[in-house]
């Protein structure tokens, strides 16, 4: 209940800052934690303000699911609006106060499902829980439906949500990312203002139970801190937070990094790596680089506490078979410990190939995993943004959808290279799915006796084919640094076979495999290496 014991509503300091937001600003966001009052505010905000006793105000409270309403917002708002004489039509979800205003209570599931609100003048669109929208619902009714044409009634949006969910990227980029802190006002495109008011429930520690927050403690560590202190950085990935298992609605299509198996040239080149352990994992990951520039993981071999003798011969059947460019080990294989043999040494003589040691550069690994994660361009903004059009461009989204909508943003700014993004994926096999759970499990360092944050992933239970990935992608890009020639090759011989496809002219594809193979013998790469690190 919202209400005290004497009938009245005192907003806390953060929902008091939240209501000062003046309606010159179009959008504001109320986002942090779990517990901080976000859905009260946005229920409280018409009665508030006073806009419940317009008769033109039209308010819709949206969360993204049916069940979510009926379960959890209905009774909420039966607490707070019958105590302002207003009653309740079920079949239109919808909330008629005496003076008429009306507040409705919608969802949207899917993106055609905006069009449900077509024909709606909205003054406050209240989305809760608005990072489990995607962004095109949120863009297509906040700026086409919301508007107004009583100048005494508002047409603004004020969203709530915590971190996490399939909008969690674009509300961070949109509202969080610009002042971590809020309080700021942010101007965007055709001179939109934004800003963010930042809650968590110690913000609104006097209506949360005790036991609510202690149960807060017993969750994951991301989760934690997410829910609990509102931290949009350390959310879902951790440190790659860029790392995609699933496509979210409000994100490109090649946003994947997990994509179904398929079967690897044999003449792609292919990398292995090793990350050694006799009572940890020995993790050992195979990759291929296609023509275009793609590296996959394709497959991974785990073993424990097993000895080289043991699974050299298992790891040798592969090589053998595949004539992998390079093989590499991490460089702790190397140490003395007082034995003949060090365990480089002995996994190259079991292997029957030669074995290199992996970078010892941590960060630059963590650096490189980054990059090669990466599904969005880097974007340099134009110089001169004259000419941009913001009712045109709300038009396009109206009209033409959220795809058209962003090639006419794009369209103001400078274009970029053709890149391969990502260019990391994954096979989705159990085996290699054992590295992106890695990958997801990632913290930083705890922060040093000196203060500063550190910079380096942090040893954890599992994290051995994490530490397999760095060294293997040192050794891509090694391969795309020293090898312009044979990627060059690589893409002639990819369109030589395409060709072969269509056509079926095995005679033209024999000759042009012959030349080919007289001028860089791309069949045969020999192997790349930079010597023992």
């Amino acid at each position: 209940m919202p209400f005290d014991k004497d009938g009245n509503w005192r907003p806390n300091i953060k929902q008091e800052k939240f209501l000062a937001i003046p309606t010159t600003i179009k959008e504001a966001g109320y986002l942090g934690g779990a517990g901080s009052g976000k859905s009260e505010i946005l229920l409280m905000m018409a009665i508030a303000m006073g806009w419940y006793e317009n008769p033109r105000f039209k308010q819709v409270f949206m969360r993204r699911s049916f069940p979510e309403l009926r379960n959890e917002i209905v009774p909420r708002s039966r607490d707070i609006y019958t105590k302002f004489g207003a009653s309740f039509n079920k079949s239109d979800m919808a909330w008629t106060f005496p003076s008429g205003a009306m507040v409705f209570l919608g969802h949207c599931e899917s993106d055609k499902d905006v069009s449900k609100y077509d024909s709606m003048e909205i003054n406050l669109f209240t989305p809760d829980e608005v990072t489990s929208l995607t962004e095109y619902m949120y863009l297509y009714i906040g700026f086409t439906r919301v508007r107004t044409s009583d100048k005494t009634l508002p047409a603004i949006i004020r969203c709530a949500g915590m971190p996490g969910g399939i909008g969690h990227s674009w509300v961070k980029k949109r509202f969080i990312d610009p002042c971590k802190e809020g309080g700021k006002v942010l101007i965007g495109r055709g001179g939109n203002k934004r800003m963010v008011v930042v809650a968590t429930l110690v913000d609104n520690v006097n209506h949360i139970d005790p036991e609510y927050t202690r149960s807060l403690d017993a969750l994951p560590e991301a989760e934690r801190q997410a829910k609990k202190f509102g931290s949009w950085d350390a959310y879902s990935g951790q440190v790659f937070s860029e790392f995609r298992e699933l496509h979210y609605p409000d994100e490109p299509d090649n946003a994947i990094h997990v994509v179904q198996p398929f079967e690897i040239p044999s003449w792609w080149p292919k990398i292995v790596a090793i990350d050694w352990g006799m009572k940890a994992m020995c993790s050992v990951g195979f990759a291929a680089i296609s023509p275009d520039g793609h590296v996959y993981v394709y497959r991974h071999l785990m073993f424990f506490g097993k000895k080289i003798e043991e699974w050299a011969p298992e790891v040798k059947y592969f090589i053998d078979k595949e004539n992998p460019q390079d093989v590499i080990i991490c460089h702790s294989a190397n140490q003395n410990r007082g034995e003949p043999h060090t365990i480089y040494e002995l996994v190259s003589n079991g292997l029957d190939v030669p074995v290199r040691l992996g970078e010892k550069n941590r960060i630059a690994g963590k650096m490189l995993v980054h990059q090669y994660l990466r599904w969005e361009p880097v974007i340099t903004p134009a110089d001169d943004v004259a000419g941009f059009d913001n009712t045109l461009a709300e038009w396009i989204l109206r009209n033409k959808g959220l795809v058209d909508y962003h090639k006419y943003l794009a369209s103001f700014e400078r274009e970029q290279k053709k890149e391969v993004l990502p260019v990391l994926q994954f096979f989705d096999t159990p085996e290699v799915r054992v590295i992106c759970d890695a990958i997801k499990s990632c913290t930083y360092e705890k922060t040093g006796m000196d203060g500063k944050k550190k910079e380096d992933v942090a040893e954890f239970d599992g994290d051995d084919p994490y530490d397999m990935l760095r060294m293997l992608l040192h050794s891509c890009d090694a391969f795309f640094e020293t090898s312009s020639s044979i990627q060059a090759n690589l893409q002639r011989t990819s369109e030589v076979i395409e060709k072969l496809q269509v056509t079926g002219d095995m005679t033209t594809y024999y000759r042009q495999m012959a030349r080919l193979e007289a001028g860089n013998k791309v069949q045969a790469v020999s192997r790349f290496h930079r010597g023992v690190q």
